[in-house]
């Protein structure tokens, strides 16, 4: 590992500038981050964000099939029995990419109410409890839980587009399609919630940690931002409808 490693904040330092310089004006919507929500329990969703795999970008899908290979003994440890390839290339309604390899998983026997929409296969990595097992590996390695966790997962259910930072509600959400009823909204973390708390309260450690890859303070642009600004109209690009 170089310095320049040692000293990241997560292991995808590619995808991390990318980030960064994509995202340096982009645009963070003070009506969609006061939608209420609540936070997932582990107990009740079994990771059902993690269904169908994780979109990735090449960048951190190289990273990851690396961390794999390097890793597998102890990925096994924890009950994963990862195939040799762990990042397959995916077509989403018609965007092209990379995502993490899936496997057979019980979603619906475990998940109540787990959409009609939704498969019963998730990302490789997932453990059996609903667990992360790069986040495990992150964790057994003394670094944020994150940090080998890819960024479309640990933002879940936050989206990010070339230009805007976003939380999809009903009107919005990008994959609620004529054959598809949506993706964010349909996840435990994303359906709206009247007895619940402000997202950017509920998703206040994920918000800190994205102000700190973009080296921006989103929750005080949130906190200042007018409420009668403009918000964000942009789809996400990332063809996701899973984010593990």
């Amino acid at each position: 590992m170089t310095n320049d490693e040692a000293r990241a904040l997560t292991a995808f330092t590619t995808s991390q500038k990318t980030l960064r310089n994509k995202l340096a004006s982009a645009t963070i919507g003070r009506t969609e981050f006061a939608r209420k929500i609540k936070r997932c329990s582990l107990d009740s969703c079994r990771g059902m964000c993690c269904y169908d795999g994780a979109s990735v970008d090449a960048a951190t899908a190289t990273k990851i099939q690396k961390v794999s290979d390097q890793h597998r003994p102890r990925f096994s440890s924890m009950g994963l029995s990862l195939p040799d390839v762990v990042i397959e290339k995916n077509e989403w309604n018609g965007v092209v990419g990379f995502r993490t390899a899936v496997r057979p998983f019980t979603f619906r026997s475990q998940v109540e109410n787990f959409p009609e929409h939704f498969n019963e296969t998730a990302c490789v990595f997932l453990l059996d409890d609903g667990r992360c097992g790069l986040q495990v590996l992150s964790e057994q390695d003394g670094k944020h839980p994150w940090f080998y966790k890819p960024f479309t997962c640990w933002l879940q259910p936050i989206k990010l587009t070339d230009d805007a930072i976003r939380l999809y509600d009903e009107e919005s959400d990008p994959n609620k399609l004529p054959n598809y009823d949506g993706f964010v909204i349909r996840t435990c973390c994303g359906r709206n919630e009247p007895n619940g708390r402000p997202a950017a309260e509920v998703l206040r450690e994920e918000l800190e940690f994205l102000s700190k890859l973009l080296d921006r303070d989103l929750l005080a642009e949130l906190a200042t931002k007018s409420l009668d600004d403009s918000e964000p109209t942009e789809p996400s690009a990332d063809g996701n409808q899973a984010s593990g």
